[in-house]
C-alpha cells in the first residue's frame, strides 16, 4: 500500500489463444462505443485507436519496426489458430493485463507529469492488492499536431521498482 489504503484487486487477464483472439480481446477492452474515449479524472482525453494494439499488446513483426493496421488488420483476424508471424512480446505480460491498462487509464490512483525518465508526458500510476506486480503503469503521451492525448504502452510493474515511475511532477490527485 504505497499509493492507495485499499488497493482493488487486479482485473483478471485477458485470455487469448491466437492474434485474433488477442485483438478481439483489445478491441473489447478499448474500442467498442464508449470506450475509445477515456475521460480520465485528472481531466484528460485520451484516445485509443486500433493501431496502439501493437504498444498496448507488445505485438512485432521480427524484421519488421513498424506494423500498421492498414497493412495487418485483415491477417490478424484471419489468424485464429496461433500467432503467425505476429510476436507477443514481454512473455505476453503486457497482453495480459490490457484490462488493467484500461482501468488504470480511467481511475489512476495518480498521474505525474515530465518524468526523466521516459519520453512519454505522462505516467498514469494504480496500485492493486496483487502478486508479484501490485502496480500498473501506463505512458501516456500528446501528439500536439493533431491536438490528442494518446496511450503509449502499459505494464505491470513490481513494488521495488515503482519508484522510478514516481518523478517529475504530480498533477493528480
Amino acid at each position: 500500500m504505497l499509493i492507495n489504503a485499499n488497493p482493488p484487486a487486479r482485473p483478471a487477464n485477458a485470455c487469448y489463444a491466437s492474434i485474433r483472439d488477442l485483438y478481439v480481446c483489445f478491441e473489447g477492452i478499448f474500442l467498442l462505443p464508449g470506450r475509445s474515449q477515456i475521460v480520465a479524472p485528472c481531466g484528460h482525453k485520451i484516445i485509443v485507436f486500433d493501431h496502439h494494439f501493437f504498444h498496448l499488446a507488445a505485438i512485432s513483426i521480427p524484421g519488421n519496426e513498424r506494423l500498421f493496421m492498414r497493412d495487418e488488420k485483415k491477417r490478424i483476424l484471419e489468424t485464429a489458430d496461433g500467432f503467425g508471424d505476429f510476436v507477443v512480446g514481454q512473455n505476453g505480460s503486457r497482453a495480459r493485463h490490457l484490462p488493467a491498462v484500461y482501468e488504470t487509464l480511467s481511475a489512476p490512483d495518480e498521474v505525474w507529469e515530465d518524468n526523466p525518465k521516459t519520453k512519454a508526458r505522462w505516467v498514469y500510476l494504480k496500485e492493486y492488492d496483487s502478486l508479484p506486480y501490485p502496480f500498473s503503469v501506463v505512458l501516456v503521451t500528446e501528439r500536439p499536431e493533431e491536438s490528442l492525448i494518446v496511450p503509449k504502452t502499459g505494464f505491470p510493474c513490481r513494488k521495488t521498482d515503482i519508484k522510478k515511475w514516481r518523478a517529475g511532477k504530480k498533477i493528480y490527485p
